[in-house]
Order: C-alpha cells, then structure tokens, then sequence
C-alpha cells in the first residue's frame, strides 16, 4: 500500500472510532483531516503515550460544546494565519491582583490598554492552587475572582479586540492537560502560554481540532541574554540569541516574571546589579536577579543612561520574530518595591520587588514629558506606533547582520522588496559602524523611529544605549 493510501486508512480508522463516540459534522471532520497528520507526528517526537484518538475526541467533544459566539469568532481568528505574527501583534502582561486589584478591576483596564495598541493581555498566574500545592486549571485564586469572572473578562476583552492570555504549568499528563486547556478555551481564553516546546505542537495540533483560532505559544526563552549585554558591554551573547529566533513565534519580553536567570557568570552578573557600584538595582535570587526593567536599567539609580536602555530593551523585543510583551509599568518606568518586605509571606522572596502595585503616581505622570515617566511613555508608545506601520516586522524571518563592534548588535527585517536593518549598542560610549560595512546598502537609509533619511555611506555612530530602525536598499 502507498503511503498515501496508509495516510487515508489512518484518517478514514480516527473518523469512524471518533464520530463512534460523539458527533462530528463536516467542519469537525475537516479540522482533523488538516491537523491529524501534524497531531501524529507531534506526538511521536515527544516520545508520547497519549492515545491519539482519546485527545481527538476530547477536542471534537470541547468543539460541539463552544459557545456559536466563540465558534464565529474562532473561525475568523483560524483565517487569519498571520495573527500572532503580524506587526499588530503586541501583548501586555500583568498580576491582576497587583495591577488592578482582581480580575474585575482588569476590565477598567480595556480603555487604557486599547490606547497602548495591545491585542493580548498576558493574566499571570490566576490560578488556584490544591492542597497539594499544584496548580488547578478549573478554578481561579479566590482572591481575584472565580473562572466566571475569567471568562467575563475574556468576553469584554474580545469585543474590545484583544485576546487573553494566561501561562500554562509543565505537566507530565498530557491528556489532563488538553481537557484543563479546552475546557479553559471554551470560557474564552484565546492564547496558552507552554514553557516546554515539545507539548507545544501537540497541544497547537488538539486545539486546532477543538477550539479553532486559539493559540498555544512557547513561553519567553527568558531575558538574560539582554541584561549580561547591558552590563557588560558586549553582544555577542545578545546577537546569538536573537539570531535564534529566526522563525520563531516564541514571546519576546524585556524581563520575566520571576527574576534574570543567567546562563553563565551568574556571581560576576548578579553582583554588577545588585551591589550598587554599578547602574542597575536589582535584589539577588537563588540563580539570578530581580528587578522592574526601569531599575535594572538606572532610571532608579538616577544612571543618565538609564531611560536610554529602558528604550532600547523594548527597541529589539519590538523588532525581532514573535509576540513582543510589555510589562504594564514598565511603559511608564515602574520602580522596584521595596514593602514586600513589610509582608511576613513575601519578605523572603526578592521577586515580589518587581512585582508591586500599579505605580498610579507614575501614570499620572504619563503625558508630562518633563517627568522620567513622561520622557518613557513617550518614547515606548512611539515605538510602538512605528512597528505598526512597518510591514518587514511581519512575519517570522530574521537574518544577522554582522558589525565589527564588540558592543553593536545588527540583524535585518526583510520585507516584500524592502529590509529594516536594526542596530543597536549595548554599550555606555558611543559605538561607529564603519562604511563599509553598510556598503551593501545604497547610501541613504529612512530612519523610521525620527521619520528623516539619513545618509549611511560614510558609516554610522551609534550613541551610547542607542538604536537605529533603518529601511535600507540592498545594492546589487
């Protein structure tokens, strides 16, 4: 027998045990003869033991129970391929309870979050815990509200164009996890968050069946690579991990949400941010460091830098492949907090600096550029302006650009007939591209960030902490 004709027994066998156990129409059926084939194959790289038909069933069982809202609105999200990787893609990430006070008050948030530009909104962690200290996917924190107050909140955003997110805990029982994921779908929730890879695709292959439209991304590969560059002058860790996501979907974030875990060096990093002699202020953890963005940066030291890294963090997670996520705080320079340690639960995990309440002085700052507050919000929400209105920001395709600077980072956008080449220094002097390094460029480049054509043909110097978005013309 061919293999196709092997293919379409396999199919032509999950059909029939599949519509055995429950009902599948003609767009069910469609589904799994579209993601069948990558639900195999997923399944087999992860070395997996859950029975193939038993997860079909579950997303054709979670299908036929969607609301016809969520169906309509699933179905126009499935036609749009490109919606995690469009250039209108942009999350936003917060704790519900510290930046809003429940779930609840995150819907005060919409208005405010729709002038930002964001189309996800990432809830960290509203879970509730069992007994046993594992995370229960069915129901929330007490404290922020129950699942129905998840799942209103997921409808409000909705119609406000905007999609929730929560992250999803490892578990080794994939098939608990993909009922606990479905059942989450069908209360609304529009994108996943893994931190395992290898459950990604399986997880992507059953939801496509069951809850069309929904989205299952790989968590932030993490944020260390950006801070050892800032601390130490040098790029080239930065410029291979950026390099890596070269086809990525994988969230992009100037932090995380627990603390900098270095890869390397990690006493050498940890003391240039925590022990004062440096710009940064940070709170050593058990394997890293933690910190907001503005006071890892310097804004809270009073670093002249410090506003200027603040930018050029959010400038390459703003440019490169994948879903960029900006911490609610940091577009108006939050600071850490220092009265986690006034709360006898809290005061022995340094994490909870960077975790404090929303810095409601600072966003009254946010139009007045006189403030540091002002002077980020400004910059950031430009940028974030800009990346709308620059198609080569579509998409997944990143290609390294090579600059002799031991401190400047360069990799290219390219469009349909046109390429961004982004450059940036990581490094507190200023930084000059040669000539003929851009000589593979014509000689006038558009600056998209200032809106004015520059000329690059005699090279170009990067200011200290500075960044360039150029749309370049490639010579022949």
């Amino acid at each position: 027998m061919s293999t196709i004709g092997a293919v379409e027994d396999d199919l032509a066998a999950t059909l029939s045990t599949v519509a055995e156990r429950t009902r599948v129409d003609d767009a069910a059926a469609e589904r799994i003869r579209q993601h069948l084939p990558a639900l195999r194959a997923a399944l087999s790289r992860r070395g997996s033991t859950a029975d193939l038909v038993d997860l079909v069933t579950a997303a054709v069982v979670a299908a036929n129970g969607r609301s016809l809202d969520l169906k309509v609105h699933g179905e126009q999200r499935a036609a749009n391929a490109v919606r995690t990787s469009s250039r209108f893609a942009f999350g936003a990430a917060c704790y519900a309870d510290r930046y809003a006070g429940n779930l609840a008050g995150l819907g005060d948030e919409i208005p405010a979050l729709r002038e930002l530009g964001v189309s996800v909104l990432h809830v960290q962690s509203p879970f509730a815990r069992r007994e046993d200290g594992t995370i229960d996917l069915r129901r929330c924190d007490p404290g922020l509200g129950s699942i129905d107050r998840l799942s209103d909140l997921a409808g409000r955003l909705r119609l406000s164009g905007i999609s929730l997110a929560v992250d999803v805990p490892a578990r080794d029982d994939l098939a608990s996890l993909v009922d606990d994921l479905l059942f989450l779908a069908g209360r609304g929730v529009e994108v996943f968050l893994l931190p395992h890879r290898d459950a990604v695709d399986v997880v992507a292959a059953v939801l496509a069946i069951g809850a069309p439209g929904v989205d299952v991304l790989p968590a932030s590969p993490g944020s260390a690579p950006l801070w050892q560059a800032l601390a130490t002058g040098d790029a080239a860790p930065l410029q291979r991990a950026l390099e890596a996501r070269d086809g990525s979907l994988d969230v992009a974030a100037v932090r995380d949400a627990d603390a900098v875990v270095w890869r390397t060096d990690a006493a050498e990093l940890t003391a240039r941010y925590t022990d004062g002699s440096s710009f940064g202020r940070g709170l050593p953890t058990a394997d890293g460091v933690a910190g907001t963005t503005a006071s890892l940066a310097g804004v809270e030291a009073g670093d002249p830098l410090g506003e200027a890294r603040v930018i050029l963090a959010h400038a390459l997670a703003l440019s490169v492949p994948g879903l960029p996520v900006l911490w609610l705080g940091d577009e108006v320079g939050q600071l850490n907090d220092p009265t986690f340690r006034d709360d006898p639960e809290r005061r022995d995990d340094s994490r909870w600096t960077h975790r404090g309440q929303k810095p409601r002085d600072r966003y009254a700052q946010r139009t007045d550029a006189a403030t540091s507050a002002g002077r980020i919000h400004r910059d950031l929400t430009k940028l974030i302006a800009v990346r709308h209105t620059t198609p080569e920001f579509d998409g997944t395709h990143l290609i390294g650009f090579g600059v002799p600077s031991a401190s400047v980072i360069g990799y290219q956008r390219p469009g349909d007939g046109s390429v961004v080449l982004v450059l940036a220094n990581v490094a507190a002097e200023p930084a000059h591209v040669p000539a003929v390094t851009l000589s593979g460029f014509a000689p006038a480049a558009l600056d998209l960030v200032e809106g004015v054509e520059i000329g690059i043909d005699e090279g170009l110097t990067l200011p200290a902490c500075g960044f360039r978005w150029l749309r370049v013309s490639p010579v022949a």
